[in-house]
């Protein structure tokens, strides 16, 4: 009876041109964040929040005062 041979390595996809992927051998590499960078929507998202406790703590009225405040003109219909 034959054994066979079992070969470990550690490979990763690298994304190339024209959105190829490459297998390379090796650990992946350590993804880099750019520090300081916050997602539009992540911004977008807590703005809502920060108005939404303004209004419920009673700061403002409603909607149309933080329009106002905010110099934002009301949608008009198509």
């Amino acid at each position: 009876m034959s054994q066979g041979i079992k070969f470990q390595t550690k490979v990763h996809f690298r994304c190339g041109r024209n959105g190829r992927k490459h297998l390379e051998a090796g650990d992946a590499p350590v993804a880099s964040v750019e520090p300081g960078r916050v997602p539009r929507i992540s911004r977008l998202m807590a703005l809502a929040i920060r108005f939404d406790g303004l209004i419920r703590d009673g700061v403002v009225t409603d909607q149309a005062e933080l329009a106002r405040l905010g110099h934002v003109t009301r949608a008009s219909p198509e």
